[in-house]
């Protein structure tokens, strides 16, 4: 028997299926990053958005869904080398990738979706980033439920905290998220746009120069600004003189 047949029978097993494994997992990145290298090169010169976005939020995910892959290919490995170890935490643990994966997924391709729709939009583009935050925050929030529920832990006394704790955070935040839902309203009703010439109904005269989750600006004639709470706006009597027609 030479040095190298020597090495190796004196390796314990375990150390052979760890091997294997490592060995398997690095392969498939390869194959993952050879792949996702060919597929930007082809969506790099198409105009459509979300073929590129999906390129941009799958690489992460598909990461953790190889890795549950192998932890699980990883069983028929450790059996192979008669290796004892727990299955049941094997099995646990390549759930608990899939299911992180799959929020990470959904919630970079939501994120990118409404970032795009809203940089298309004069009246929502001074808000993507604020869009974008809530959007990630709903999705993180409902994946981390879905990752404890996963993990064995209860989270009915979870959602019950949450929902005091909301109330509380909604009482003290009332103004502000009156503000809020005012500037929602006025996005989605849309009774004046960013460029539009109005009146106030305390007579001040301006462009519309943004409309915010809390204040829209109202930029006067000699260049001032007027900063109206999104509340009182929408209570307001408004003229509008430089309104689209086709957009109304």
């Amino acid at each position: 028997m030479n040095k190298v047949d020597q090495f190796f029978s004196s390796l314990p097993e375990w150390s052979v299926a760890v091997a294997v494994v490592v060995s398997l997992f690095i392969l498939m990145l390869i194959v993952k990053k050879f792949i996702l290298l060919r597929v930007g090169k082809i969506t790099a010169r198409t105009s459509f958005y979300y073929d590129k976005l999906l390129v941009k939020v799958i690489s992460f995910p598909l990461t953790l869904c190889l890795l549950a892959l192998t932890i699980k290919l990883s069983e028929q490995t450790v059996a192979y080398f008669d290796v004892e170890a727990d299955f049941s935490m094997f099995n646990s643990t390549a759930r608990l990738l899939i299911v992180a994966a799959l929020v990470l997924f959904i919630d970079g391709f939501l994120t990118g979706t409404v970032g795009q729709y809203a940089e298309k939009s004069s009246t929502l583009k001074s808000s993507s980033s604020i869009m974008q935050g809530i959007t990630r925050a709903l999705i993180l929030g409902l994946g981390l439920l879905s990752i404890l529920g996963t993990m064995g832990i209860a989270i009915t006394p979870i959602i019950a905290s949450l929902g005091i704790t909301s109330l509380a955070v909604a009482l003290a935040l009332q103004p502000t998220l009156t503000n809020f839902f005012s500037g929602v309203q006025l996005v989605m009703d849309k009774p004046i746009r960013v460029g539009d010439f109005i009146e106030l109904e305390s007579g001040e005269q301006g462009f519309v120069d943004k409309i915010g989750w809390r204040t829209t600006w109202i930029r006067m004639l000699p260049n001032n600004f007027i900063i109206i709470p999104n509340s009182v706006l929408s209570q307001s009597k408004i003229i509008n003189y430089g309104a689209d027609p086709d957009n109304t």
